[in-house]
């Protein structure tokens, strides 16, 4: 788990990745203490610690496989048809590629989960970073398609159709920029820090008390809450127009992104609820005690157990929902099954014909 000199339980977006609440509790002081109990002595972690040694490492185990596998079948359908690509295909390109980069470092954190950081600060920045680089860019690249569903949708405007064909790649490239900026701090301030007092080491950020709550509000405002707003914004101007014009099949084309969109707010807003409530408690807001204290901490490790759900949900929904990505990922298997019997995958004719919906097509029609 991260955690500040201080030993107090600090929870950011790496923490996502090494959720197991390792330290002691919270050595409040008199300040903001509610209870007696932790007065003198940092409240008891014995329930917490051993539900995230039993969970958390099991957990990343399934999440590791099941969205390494789902991922690179997402990337293996969309770089069949790579000369084709849309807009929309290729943002989702990249997302399948930033869910498949963040499971990679899920064994990691299950090791650090189940016993303690065994592989030095170096790597535990690199991990930490390349974890919040691709949480960031799972995030801004959902937003991404989101806008340009709106502006293809409402005002009939086509920014990566009949713009210059590198203005996509240059999007995305944008995007993991600004997430190498969001994860400089991992950079920095992670490191594989000696717990005394638990005997163990972990990865942990090591700077002041101030700084764990600057990454919680970072973490808040660029990877939940100002993309979501986007997305619900552009999807309900999008639909209403939709509605409007009675087109049916444009609402049926529109299913898949509005579902990817409703799994991405269910997945983490329990997470960003019970982290909002931790750091209320924190700042004295709210009153703390040791029963509640072990309660949010086995919160947080359950909810954001369920935002890395989302990692390996995507391509469930793809294979589901999206008529068009189920004959792409058959063609590719019967490609791959019969190499001297199967013929050519049936290309594309043109940019329009979208991988996993009917989305870009129905939206380049004109309403």
């Amino acid at each position: 788990m991260v955690q500040g000199i201080s030993g107090r339980h600090e929870f950011s977006a790496l923490e996502l990745a090494s959720l197991a609440s390792f330290s002691p509790s919270y050595d409040y002081g008199s300040e903001n203490d509610s209870d007696s109990c932790c007065e003198s002595q940092p409240c008891p972690q014995d329930f917490s610690l051993n539900f995230d040694r039993a969970f958390m490492p099991a957990l990343y185990s399934l999440l590791f496989v099941l969205g390494l596998l789902g991922n690179g079948a997402v990337a293996a359908v969309l770089l069949s048809q790579r000369a084709a690509l849309s807009s929309t295909d290729t943002f989702l390109l990249n997302l399948a590629v930033a869910d498949m980069l963040l499971v990679l470092t899920l064994p990691l954190w299950a090791v650090d989960a189940a016993l303690q950081w065994v592989f030095g600060s170096e790597l535990c920045k690199v991990a930490g970073a390349l974890f919040n680089v691709n949480f960031y860019a799972g995030a801004l690249l959902l937003a991404c398609i989101s806008f340009d569903r709106y502006l293809s949708i409402v005002h009939a405007m086509q920014l990566y159709r009949r713009g210059p064909p590198t203005r996509v790649t240059f999007t995305c490239v944008a995007v993991w920029g600004l997430c190498l900026l969001l994860a400089l701090p991992d950079f920095i301030f992670l490191s594989a820090h000696r717990d005394e007092r638990l005997n163990a080491t972990h990865c942990q950020y090591v700077f002041p008390q101030a700084g764990h709550r600057a990454l919680r509000l970072l973490q808040l405002l660029a990877g939940f809450l100002l993309p979501l707003l986007v997305m619900a914004y552009c999807y309900a101007r999008i639909l209403s127009v939709l509605l409007v014009s009675r087109g049916q099949r444009r609402l049926r084309a529109m299913r898949l992104v509005v579902v990817v969109v409703v799994a991405f707010a269910l997945c983490w807003t329990p997470y960003h609820l019970v982290v909002l409530v931790d750091t209320l408690m924190d700042l004295g807001a709210w009153s703390r005690n040791c029963s509640r204290e072990s309660r949010v901490d086995v919160a947080k490790s359950v909810t954001s157990g369920l935002g890395y759900m989302h990692c390996c949900l995507n391509p469930l929904l793809y294979a589901f929902v999206g008529v068009k990505f189920r004959e792409r990922m058959w063609t590719l298997l019967l490609r791959l099954g019969h190499p001297g019997r199967a013929g050519p995958s049936r290309q594309p004719s043109s940019r329009r014909d979208s991988s996993w919906s009917e989305t870009t097509e129905a939206s380049n029609s004109g309403l």
